[in-house]
């Protein structure tokens, strides 16, 4: 059953065409580079408005971030202002991980002080296309390349470990010191997989213990096209196949096929989990695509899908802390919820549409990213909330330790979540591409709800 919300919007947009991979078909533009490097700490500038409006332009007046903590602990005073962000965990981090796709290379940015504090390349040849990152409760990275392979980032530098024969630990400090492959050593693990089409990727919560932050039995979902394309970054005939991953070691737990599932164009686009660490995930939709939602139970391994009603065409995805499941769309409505319980779909009708994600922010807003900005939907009564609009075509947007959304287009912009106004920007950015769940707040917010 479908029920169609039709809302009016007061922000104005461009609406995007549907294009090719992300809407570029820019798929062998990696140039990164695996040779070792040396310079500061951040080769991009940050910009820190003491407050904005609506549209970016600074204003006066001033806005908190919080307390600064820059030593890679995990963060217990989350919230700022009247926020009303997950406080059952206690146990996020202050990093947003962005994938430089056009360079191979993820970046790992700290949300207090605007500044890059390491990139890392995420295949050995440099040359992995990466595109969606997912930040565990532990606060480790896993990147998921578009041409194939899975790599894991410790976001915690004493959990880096000797691989390199020299005496110390090296890795990387900013933009200006991306390492080589075998001399980085905050690299986890690395996993290749046969394919030319590899996007989604998320982790499940595994068991959280609230006095270290450190979770036991977490693993990571990837999904990839079963048949290789004829170019990187594309699907070929048949259906998918998801990997469950041990989150420790890289070790492959469990592969499900779904050939029901349209490996073809580009596959598997977004995934999310909810709090049991069952996986959701949806295609690119398009006008006549075999649109579904996949479901995967990491119990047994069951397989369900449901097709996506006619005016639905999935790109982003995300799961909520009620364990409902949220699209952002391509055509026709611009965003649509899934009730897992009833299995009825609710598209929200808001004038324009999204090329970008998707993901539940503070005060039960569900925020979207489009072509000029973000805006939110109130998931109680889905009726248009704030909305930050600054021209640009917005990919990724997630929430912070502190409750403060991120807006990732050609650089990563920190925006007041209760407001839509502009905090700061980070400008270092090369061929950014991040969409998915790049600070561990989504999936927080699922294993850890919301107080009250």
């Amino acid at each position: 059953m479908t029920t169609v919300r039709q809302v009016t919007w007061f922000m104005v947009v461009a609406a995007l065409g549907c294009g090719g991979d992300d809407g570029s078909n820019a798929f062998d533009k990696d140039s990164g580079s695996s040779t070792a490097t040396s310079g500061t700490s951040d080769a991009g500038s940050a910009t820190a408005p003491t407050t904005g409006s609506a549209d970016g332009t600074a204003t006066t007046g001033s806005s908190s971030a919080g307390s600064a903590d820059t030593t890679g602990n995990p963060i217990f005073d989350v919230g700022v202002g009247d926020t009303d962000v997950s406080d059952g965990c206690g146990c996020e981090y202050e990093y947003i991980w962005i994938a430089n796709a056009d360079q191979g290379t993820v970046s790992k940015v700290n949300t207090r002080t605007l500044e890059e504090e390491g990139r890392y390349i995420t295949r050995p040849d440099g040359a992995g296309n990466p595109s969606r990152t997912s930040v565990s409760l532990s606060g480790d990275v896993a990147v998921a390349n578009r041409h194939g392979g899975l790599v894991k980032f410790y976001a915690d530098l004493s959990k880096c470990q000797e691989s390199n024969g020299m005496p110390g630990i090296q890795t990387s400090t900013g933009a200006n010191n991306l390492l080589g492959w075998d001399v980085e050593e905050c690299r986890a693990w690395y996993v290749e997989f046969p394919t030319t089409n590899q996007r989604p990727v998320a982790w499940t919560p595994g068991t959280l213990s609230r006095d270290t932050c450190d979770a036991v039995g977490e693993q990571v979902w990837t999904v990839m096209s079963a048949t290789p394309g004829l170019a990187p970054g594309l699907g070929g005939a048949g259906g998918v196949i998801a990997s469950l991953l041990d989150g420790d070691t890289g070790d492959i737990v469990q592969q499900v096929p779904v050939d029901g599932f349209p490996g073809i164009q580009l596959g598997a686009y977004g995934g999310a989990v909810d709090a049991e660490g069952n996986l959701f995930f949806t295609p690119m939709g398009g006008i006549s695509f075999n649109n579904q939602l996949a479901r995967i139970d990491i119990d047994d391994f069951t397989v369900q899908l449901w097709p996506v009603p006619a005016g639905i065409a999935p790109y982003g995805i995300t799961v909520d802390h009620l364990g409902n499941v949220w699209v952002s769309s391509v055509l026709g409505s611009s965003a649509a919820r899934f009730d897992v319980a009833t299995e009825t779909w609710e598209p929200i009708m808001a004038g324009f549409m999204s090329l970008g994600g998707i993901v539940e922010g503070p005060n039960d807003l569900i925020w979207v990213a489009v072509d000029g900005g973000a805006f939110s939907i109130d998931m109680n009564t889905l009726m248009p909330g704030p909305s930050f609009v600054n021209g640009q075509t917005v990919k990724g947007v997630s929430i912070d330790v502190d409750g403060y959304l991120w807006a990732v287009d050609g650089a990563a912009h920190k925006v007041d979540a209760t407001t839509g106004q502009l905090v700061g920007s980070y400008n270092g950015l090369t061929g950014p591409y991040t969409y998915s769940d790049m600070t561990g707040h989504a999936l927080n917010n699922t294993y850890c709800p919301p107080a009250g």
